[in-house]
Parts: structure tokens; sequence; C-alpha cells
């Protein structure tokens, strides 16, 4: 038996009051946002070499190489950023699955207490069902589901990036920390050094204790900061063993000379690359396709749902005729005190708002490529400065510990001597570093290898 559809014309004018025309799309070049056409300081990088899938690779280390690699496959985050995109992918199923027909089946028996179970009547029944997406509320809902898989994805390339630059500026803070704790034990023998020489010039009566003490002074603190970094260089490691996926008692990292590691040089490419490469500006962009979606799927709300259905049915018992049945059934909603408008408003009032974090992002991601490009100029710059202080601070006390040792110069010329060299060479280290971590910084600004 074929049900009486019964519509009304009047909810039906009501529904129609909402255009069905698709909300206007927002793509990168209408966001409001005119691109430049360069970078301020991309001049400033010589011999631009172009960018490698596995960005970490220009820094021509096979240590990194093999730590960046085993991070991809073992880092914890990394696999709730996999397990997110299976949750995303399983949704975009779920949105599919109202394109096809459901069918149902069911089987019932009952029997007359009475008369035990000599009389049994079987029922059986098989359904089919469809909704027709007349208005667009399926598609909105798939089409919402394929963006937000897409920004699982893209959130999944930005973990990527964010732990491939945690390991390696990890890596290259760590080797930091050990050369400074090779320059602090290097301070530390030049102390023991001048200890002796005061000793014997205590001894032989040509200086007062006041030599004496200010040395001991001077050596004590040279010990006491071994410990310190030595306990630096622990936290770091474990940290490192952490983004490995490892337990981090008894790991121990490879050992490299940070002041040896190449230095690459990154192409920034274009300012309209930036969208194309950013895993971070994509997953923006996907969020703003799902926040336009929701809205279509607000507003086809307010239409009717029809569906259409198909059953066949007998009774088992009793040689029973097969039955067969079709249906169709049309729902809408007449008053829902507002709630519909209040999704609606709300759907577009939420594009908004991914719509401004589109552009904040763009301008954000604008700013780090500039900040890092210059960042990379004058660290390279600085380096240069302080290798020169360097090698200046340490003439300098190989003249003060001679002219000290034959009794023409004073002890705390040779001391301020010392103290400038150790300065000098733990400030070319944190230079060197500087360098690195300005160049991890730019990969980074403009998405790595994507």
């Amino acid at each position: 038996m074929i049900r009486t559809l019964l519509i009304s014309t009047s909810v039906l004018g009501l529904a129609g009051c909402v255009s069905l025309n698709p909300v206007q799309r927002e793509t990168s070049t209408e966001a409001g946002l005119i691109m430049p056409d360069g970078y301020d300081y991309a001049g400033a990088v010589d011999a631009l070499a172009a960018p490698e899938q596995a960005w970490w690779a220009s820094f021509k280390s096979a240590d990194l190489d093999a730590l960046v690699s085993e991070a991809l496959v073992a880092n914890n985050t990394l696999a709730q950023g996999v397990a997110n995109v299976d949750a995303s992918r399983a949704a975009l199923k779920t949105a599919n699955a109202a394109f096809l027909p459901q069918a149902s089946g069911s089987l019932s028996a009952s029997s007359n207490t009475q008369s035990g179970l000599d009389d049994v009547d079987a029922n059986a029944r098989l359904s089919a069902s469809y909704q027709l997406d007349l208005f667009g509320a399926n598609a909105a809902s798939r089409n919402a589901a394929l963006a937000n898989l897409d920004a699982a994805v893209f959130s999944q390339r930005a973990l990527e990036l964010t732990a491939q630059s945690d390991v390696a500026a990890g890596w290259f803070n760590l080797l930091s920390a050990r050369e400074q704790l090779a320059v602090a034990k290097q301070n530390l023998e030049i102390s023991e050094r001048i200890f002796k020489i005061v000793q014997v010039r205590y001894e032989a009566g040509a200086i007062s204790g006041f030599d004496v003490s200010s040395q001991s002074a001077s050596l004590a603190n040279a010990r006491a900061r071994i410990p310190q970094l030595e306990s630096q260089i622990t936290s770091l490691e474990t940290a490192l063993a952490i983004l490995l996926g490892r337990v981090p008692q008894g790991y121990t990292a490879p050992e490299a000379d940070v002041l040896s590691i190449a230095l690459p040089n990154a192409e920034p490419g274009l300012p309209s690359d930036l969208l194309l490469r950013r895993p971070d500006l994509m997953q923006a962009e996907a969020n703003l396709r799902a926040a336009n979606a929701n809205i279509d799927a607000a507003r086809a709300a307010f239409f009717p749902n029809i569906d259409l259905g198909a059953g066949l049915s007998s009774v088992l018992t009793g040689g029973g005729d097969l039955i067969g049945s079709l249906s169709a059934s049309v729902a809408q909603n007449i008053f829902a005190g507002g709630r519909l408008d209040a999704q609606f408003e709300s759907a577009q009032a939420r594009r908004e708002a991914q719509l401004a974090g589109y552009r904040q992002s763009i301008l954000s991601a604008l700013r780090d490529v500039d900040v890092s490009l210059k960042a990379i100029e004058a660290n390279g710059a600085r380096e240069a400065q302080l290798l020169i202080a360097r090698d200046a601070a340490a003439d300098a006390l190989r003249a003060a510990e001679i002219q000290y040792q034959a009794g023409t110069g004073d002890l705390t010329s040779l001391l301020n001597a010392q103290q400038n060299y150790f300065d000098a060479a733990n400030s070319y280290v944190l230079g060197r570093l500087d360098r690195l971590t300005a160049a991890i910084n730019l990969y980074v600004a403009v998405g790595g290898g994507y």
C-alpha cells in the first residue's frame, strides 16, 4: 500500500525564503589580502639552492638524517595525528553512506503459551529505504567531512614538520651544550695551570696571598660551571629521546661537532607559494571549506526530508503469501522556536571566524619568512665577528699568561684575559647555534619540503 503524501504548501513557502544559491566560496586569492611580489630580505641570502623534500638533508649529516627518520616512525605525537586522520576518514565514509540505500531485515516468532511449542507463528520482513537529497543536505555533509579530512591530513603534515624541526633543533642544542662543556673544561685546565703558576710565585715570595685567594676563587667558579652544563646536557638528551619515542634512561645521542655542521642555503620561493607549501595554511583553508559546507547544511535544514521505502514480508508458518509494499514520506519542521535560524546564523559566524583566522595565518606566515631570512643574514655577519673576537681573546690570554709568569704582568690582567677568552669561545659556539636555528626556522616558515 502506498501512503498518502501530505505536503504543506505554506510550510514549503516559508522554507523557500532561504536562498538555494550556494554560499560564495572564499579562495586563497579572495581572502582580502594582496600577496607581495617578494620577501624583503630574500636578496640578502647568497647562492640560494632549490628546496629539498627532505629539507634536513641539506645539513649534510647522516646522524641527523637517521634521527629524523626514526622520529617520523616512532614519535607518539605523530601516532596520535595518524589516529585523528583515520577518524576523519571514517567520518567521510559515514557521510558517503547517506547516498546509498539502507536495508534491514527482521525475523520474529511467537507462540501461545497454552498450546506449547506446537502453535508457533513466524514472520520475516526485508525492507529498504533511500533519502532523496533534493536540497543538498547530504552533499553538504559530505563536503564538510571531506574538508575536515583534508584539514586532518594537513594537520598531520604540520605535526611532521614540527617533529622534524624539533629533532633537528634538539640535536643541535645538545651538540652546542656539549661544545660549551668542552670550552668549560678547557677553561678549567687554564685555571689550574694559572693556579700552579700563582703557587710557584707565592712560594718564591714574589706575590702575596691575595693572588692565591683570587685564583682559588676563579678556579672554583670554573669547576662550578661543569656540573651545570652536564645537567643541561642530560635534559636535552632525554628530551631528544622522547621525540624519538625512546625511553630516556640509557639513551645516548650521536656525537658530532656543532661547528662542523653544514650551513644550508634555503630558497624561500615566492610569497604566494606559501599557500601551497605551508601545511598550517592549507589546514586553515580546509577548515574554511568545511565552514562553507556547514552553512549549506544549515540552510538545507529549512527544507523537507523526503524518504522512499520498499518492503517484503511473509508469514513463514501456514504457507503465507509474500507481501510487498512501497512507501514515501515527507517530513517538514513547521515550528522550531528559531532553532534553525540560530543554527544558520551560527554556521555563518563560524565561517567568518575561520576566514579571519585564515587571513591572520597568512600574515603571520609572511612575517615568519622575512624574520627568518633576516636572522640568517644577521647571524652570519655576527658569527664572523665572534670568530675574530675568539681568536683575538686567545692571543691576549697567551700574552697575559707569559707576562705574568715572567713577572711583568699582574694577576688581574691575566684573569680578565682568561674570562674574556672564555666568554668569546662560548659566544662563538652560541653564534653557530643561532645560525643553525635560523636555518631550521626558515625551513619551517616556508613549509619544509611540502
